[in-house]
């Protein structure tokens, strides 16, 4: 990073605004400047301003301690590091800022500013304000404080500590880092190399051990606080559990049993039910059949009115017509009226419109002259207007710039009076407080020697209160350490007498444990188990053989059904033939005899003559059979014929009813084979389920003695003896249980009793420490007390005299210092006043006479543009008057405009009048034609209306149906006639339906009564169900609590198997970790930071001694033992000398070597271009201030830009370009750039 620029206000001495720009000449082509000045002048507050703008802080803010406070003008204080404190004395507001290159070769502004509240000076300090930007474009890119600092490190590669070793070296530092001894040499080190990481290393290796040395002592404690079951006693768990599986099994096979006695009479009650609810359905269905009457009457009147839906239409539509043409002729006999009355009205209009455009084209004529005279006149005013208002403005200026030049002129002439006042004030003040001068003179030494006075009394005081304290504490932790002794005592008798009732419980323990393994339960509960498979292999063949009988009868029913649909489905389809076969024999002679009584046939018939040949069928015979006699064999023709289709149906319905019962049955009938079939293949597995298991059974030493072949007897009682066995070794295994619990809580509580001995002892060594670094605490705090209190006597003695000038005695009496202050103020603004007054009359005096004569021209001038603005108004005036009386004083354009818009309008309205009339003669024409077309189209409209209504009056007759009945039944919403329909078609289905399902449900029940019906009745049943399932649950209880426990004990093994895991892990890590502290680690972190910090030190003599090289080949510097330096004087032989044995101007060269070098090692990589060294090259002679200028100059090679501050003439002289402080007084001070070309 570049520093480009450094600007800034009231930054401490420098009041005035400066800058100075680092790429103008003659800085810019300038590798070493020097910053030049008297001593206070203020040239390290150009350092300091740089440091603010860019990190908030100062070099001069570090120095002292945090806590000191200073006071501040407006009355409070404020921390002696606060960055407000540069802020200059009488100042409102101040700033600083910088514009540097950062890393990625841009270039920023960043900002510093400080100011008080309402920009007062005797006004509140604010808040700081910090900004960072962009400077290409002013883009802010940081506004907070902290932002500020982050992105400045970011963007220059260097934090504040990193930016003061790199680019900012002081010579104190490193002149203390050769003074300093081991200790101090280390802590310097680390502060100016960031080697403190280091330390930070160390301590955190420290602390990474003893956290693995904790944590594996943990997991110790972990393993040796559980205790697990042994093998017998998990045997025995295992065997209890099998126990009650296999009687919960045997209740199991009798649940099933008791579950199917009441399944069957809940299908015998459910069967009953459903016929009792198929009944009531078929009588709903029926009587809904039977309801159904004025709905098929309705359908039937729907049918016959259907073909009347068209003649009824058209005839509407012929009415509907009919009106339309009606009212079309009566709006067309008005529209011809009323165009009639508009030709009229549009023929008076056009008439007037024509005589007021006649009248106003005349009067435009006439007013031609006058509009070209008043033209005239009104340019000439606006000329005369516009230089009259110049002239007024001119005058006014005038007027106001004299005013204000008389104003300036009064006030100079009263800060001129004000000034010699102040001036007369001030030299009475001084004169009043010359006796008080030399306290003044004397006060920053003053002032030093009361705050040190200060400081040692409080001292003193402290260390009393610490001795005191330190007293307190010894006695506190005598106290302590006697309770902790007696707590030990009362733990380790309490240990004693748990280790004697655990040695009691252990042998009561071990004769029965030995009596009842834990082996032996998992025996009982392994023939629970075989024998619950035993109980499900008899349950599932008593199923199987129920379910082989039911199926069994299922089948054969089906198989009846079967054969009594097919004979049912034979005999419908007989029936169905014959029925056909009667209606394909009827339909000729009925279609001849409906022939016969046609009105054709009755035509023809009259037209016959006897002889004369039939025109049909040529016979010369023509009988003619009585009329009334075949209609009635048409009739009866009918009527059988209709008897055939019913009965046609009627088979049709029963063949279909019929094949269905038949695929009903013969499905039931696959039903029934299928479900033999499963019962059989259940059967064989349950046989070979007790062929499996009951050799197994009966190979287990506690078994009883089971069959072959299946038996409920002998299972029973297998049952009952395991039952037996497994509540007597229960028993055994829960006075086991007591036991090994009560000997595990003995065991725990001896575990903590341990712990706890163990912190007592803890707690003896940690108070015994205590207690002797509470001693040395008091001695020390004594011999500080005794410290202060000298040097509080030898400070009092050195005050006296001073004191007793200013009429005190005591250096300690309250307020001393502030009223001395307050006379120190006093005499110092008696004599800032007195050369503010004189400075001022000095700067006043030519101001004043320039300003007297600026108001003698300025008063000229007034009035002579004042006459100017009075001849132009009178000008203006005499124009106006002309003007007057033309045109009623109105505008000429605008009376001009007002009249032409008449005319025009006048014209167009004529033209619009005009086109009204020729559109009011179009519009009668078509009038009458629309009159004479609508009256046509009315009288055809009636025609066919009539015409309409004949035929429907023909169709209602036919049909016998009144005009309102058809109206009423074609009012009805669409689609009732098929709603009737599908409504009247469900309820005859429904009754069908009810009466099919009534008859299967009988069927159902008569089935399940043939079945049978359990002896015992339902609710006798319910409660042996109850009770053996309330047993059932209680078992499963007690083998979960069983597993339980297993399983918590197989837990807490497979934890304890991860725990050894852990711990050798544990191990193995803090060995690491051992051999990592034993090298680098430590409480405090030297260690390792030694280690560090001996490297950075032999890197950074490297470094060093290449610059002293050139500043004074002389010396080499190296490492002596640990953190030591020693140089090499090459002219005695290489002889190691101490660095104190130097002399000044040699120890500022060495320190300039080292601060060199440190700027090479300080900014982690990132390269520095400007660099400023604030050196006393004071201490060097003229050789050796060549050699230091030549060595700084070569820097610029490297690409460095060296800025040098110094007040020594030598160097000023050697160095061209400089950057010049000067005092002006007043604690005021200015700068100027000096060099070639300036």
């Amino acid at each position: 990073m570049r520093i480009l620029s450094i600007s800034g206000q009231n930054i401490a001495s420098l009041a005035a605004p400066f800058r100075i720009d680092f790429t103008t000449a003659p800085l810019a082509g300038a590798g070493l400047f020097a910053i030049t000045g008297e001593t206070g002048a203020g040239k390290s507050s150009i350092l300091d301003a740089m440091c603010l703008a860019l990190y908030g802080d100062a070099p001069r803010l570090s120095a002292g301690a945090r806590s000191d406070k200073v006071p501040d003008a407006a009355g409070e204080e404020i921390s002696a590091a606060d960055s407000r404190a540069i802020l200059r004395r009488g100042a409102a507001t101040g700033w600083a800022e910088v514009r540097f290159a950062g890393r990625d070769g841009l270039e920023y502004i960043a900002r510093w500013q400080a100011r008080r509240a309402r920009d007062k000076v005797e006004g509140k300090l604010q808040t700081v304000a910090r900004s960072l930007a962009r400077a290409e474009d002013g883009q802010v890119l940081a506004a907070q404080t902290q932002a500020v600092s982050e992105q400045v490190a970011a963007l220059t590669g260097l934090s504040y500590e990193e930016f003061r070793r790199t680019v900012l070296l002081a010579q104190g530092d490193f002149d203390a880092f050769l003074r300093a001894d081991t200790g101090e040499r280390a802590t310097l080190l680390e502060k100016v190399t960031g080697t403190g990481l280091y330390r930070a290393v160390s301590i955190r290796v420290y602390e990474r051990t003893e956290m693995a040395r904790a944590e594996h002592a943990q997991l110790l404690a972990r393993a040796a606080e559980h205790r697990l079951l042994d093998d017998a006693a998990r045997a025995a768990l295992t065997e209890e559990i099998a126990a009650r599986t296999a009687a919960t099994a045997a209740a199991t096979a009798e649940r099933a049993g008791l579950s199917e006695a009441l399944a069957r009479h809940r299908r015998h009650a459910e069967a009953v039910r459903q016929v009792q609810a198929a009944a009531a359905a078929l009588a709903g269905a029926e009587a809904l059949q039977a309801e159904a009457g004025p709905a098929r009457a309705q359908l039937d009147r729907l049918e016959r009115a259907a073909p009347l839906h068209l003649p009824w239409q058209a005839a509407a539509e012929a009415r509907a017509r009919l009106d339309a043409a009606r009212s079309g002729a009566e709006a067309a006999a008005a529209s011809r009226s009323l165009a009639a009355q508009a030709l009229a009205t549009r023929a008076d209009a056009a008439a007037r419109a024509t005589a007021a455009g006649t009248e106003t084209e005349e009067a435009f004529k006439a007013f031609g002259r006058i509009w070209d005279r008043a033209a005239a006149l009104d340019a000439q005013i606006a000329t005369a207007a516009t230089e009259a208002e110049a002239a007024r403005t001119r005058a006014a200026e005038t007027a106001r710039a004299a005013a204000g030049i008389r104003r300036a002129e009064a006030d100079l002439a009263a800060a001129e009076t004000r000034a010699q006042q102040a001036r007369q004030a001030a030299e009475a003040r001084l004169a009043e407080l010359a006796a008080q001068a030399p306290l003044a003179d004397d006060w920053p030494q003053l002032r030093r020697d009361l705050a040190d006075h200060r400081a040692a009394c409080a001292a003193q005081a402290a260390a009393a209160t610490a001795a005191q304290a330190a007293q307190d504490r010894a006695q506190a932790l005598a106290q302590e350490a006697r309770a902790a002794a007696a707590a030990e005592a009362r733990d380790q008798a309490a240990d004693s007498a748990l280790a004697k009732a655990a040695a009691a419980l252990q042998q009561a323990l071990a004769p029965l444990e030995a009596a009842h393994p834990p082996a032996r339960t998992a025996d009982l509960a392994r023939i629970e188990t075989d024998l619950a498979e035993l109980t499900r292999a008899l349950r599932d063949g008593a199923e199987a053989a129920a379910l082989g009988a039911a199926a069994q009868r299922a089948a054969t029913a089906a198989a009846t059904e079967a054969a009594l649909a097919r004979a049912q489905e034979s005999a419908a389809k007989q029936d169905l033939d014959r029925a056909e076969t009667q209606i394909a024999a009827l339909t000729a002679p009925l279609e001849q005899a409906d022939l016969a009584l046609s009105d054709a046939a009755r035509s023809l018939r009259a037209q016959l003559s006897a002889g004369s040949p039939c025109p049909v069928c040529g016979a010369l015979e023509h009988p003619t059979p009585a009329e009334a006699g075949l209609a009635h064999l048409a009739e009866r023709l009918r009527a059988d014929q209709a008897a055939a289709r019913g009965a046609a149906q009627a088979a049709r319905d029963a063949l279909t009813a019929a094949q269905g019962a038949r695929a009903t049955a013969e499905a039931r009938g696959t039903q029934a084979a299928e479900d033999q079939r499963r019962a059989q293949t259940r059967a064989e597995a349950a046989r070979a389920a007790w062929g499996d298991t009951q050799p197994r059974v009966s190979a287990r030493p506690l078994a009883p003695a089971l069959p072959g072949t299946p038996d409920p007897t002998a299972l029973a009682a297998a049952q009952d003896r395991l039952c037996a066995l497994q509540t007597a070794e229960a028993a055994a295994q829960a006075e086991i249980s007591a036991l090994r619990t009560r000997l595990t809580e003995a065991e725990r509580d001896r575990e903590r009793l341990r712990r706890a001995l163990l912190a007592h002892r803890g707690t003896r060594e940690r108070l015994a420490v205590q207690q002797a670094e509470t001693a040395q605490e008091a001695a020390l705090a004594e011999a500080r007390r005794t410290e202060a209190a000298a040097r509080r006597d030898g400070l009092a003695l050195a005050l006296a005299p001073a004191l007793a000038r200013a009429g005190e005695d005591d250096p300690a009496a309250p307020g001393l210092a502030e009223r001395l202050a307050a006379t120190v103020s006093a005499v110092g603004a008696a004599r800032t006043g007195l050369q503010a007054a004189q400075e001022a009359l000095s700067a006043l005096a030519p101001q004043l006479a320039a300003a007297r004569r600026d108001s003698e021209t300025a008063t000229a001038q007034a009035q002579s543009a004042a006459q100017a603005a009075r001849d132009r108004d009178g000008a203006w005036a005499a124009l106006r008057a002309e003007r007057a009386p033309l045109l009623d004083g109105q505008p000429t354009a605008l009376h001009r405009s007002r009249f032409n818009d008449q005319r025009l309008a006048a014209q167009r309205a004529q033209q619009a009048a005009a086109a009204d009339l020729a559109t009011a003669q179009a519009a009668l024409a078509a009038a009458e034609a629309r009159a004479a077309e609508t009256a046509r189209a009315a009288s055809e409209a009636a025609t066919a209306q009539r015409a309409a209504e004949a035929d429907l009056a023909a169709a209602l007759e036919a049909a016998a149906m009144s005009a309102a009945e058809l109206a009423a039944l074609i009012a009805l919403p669409p689609g009732t006639a098929e709603r009737l329909r599908a409504d009247l078609r469900g309820r005859d289905d429904a009754v069908t339906a009810a009466r099919s399902a009534l008859g299967a449900r009988k069927t159902d029940l008569q089935e399940i009564e043939d079945q049978g019906n359990p002896a015992e009745d339902p609710e006798a049943l319910s409660a042996r169900l109850a009770a053996l399932e309330a047993e059932a649950e209680r078992r499963a209880q007690e083998i979960g609590q069983l597993s339980a426990e297993l399983a918590r004990d197989a837990a807490t093994r497979a934890a304890l198997a991860g725990l050894a895991v852990e711990t050798e892990a544990a191990r193995a890590e803090l060995e690491v970790w051992e051999a990592v502290n034993k090298a680098i680690g430590a409480r405090s972190g030297d260690r390792f930071a030694r280690i560090a910090q001996a490297i950075t030190l032999d890197v950074l003599v490297e470094h060093a001694n290449r610059h002293l090289a050139d500043l004074n080949p002389r010396y080499r510097l190296r490492r002596a033992a640990e953190l030591s330096l020693q140089v090499e004087d090459r002219d005695m032989g290489d002889t190691a000398r101490a660095t104190r044995s130097l002399s000044g101007g040699e120890r500022f060269l060495v320190s300039l070597a080292l601060a060199l070098a440190l700027s090479q090692m300080g900014g982690k990589g990132t390269f520095a271009g400007t660099l400023f060294i604030d050196e006393g090259f004071g201490a060097l002679d003229a050789g050796s201030l060549d050699l230091a200028i030549d060595a700084l100059e070569t820097l610029q090679s490297q690409g460095r830009q060296v800025g040098v501050i110094s007040h020594v003439e030598a160097m000023q002289a050697r160095i061209a370009t400089r950057i010049a402080v000067r005092k002006e007084g007043g604690g005021r001070s200015s700068l100027r750039v000096e060099g070639p070309g300036v």
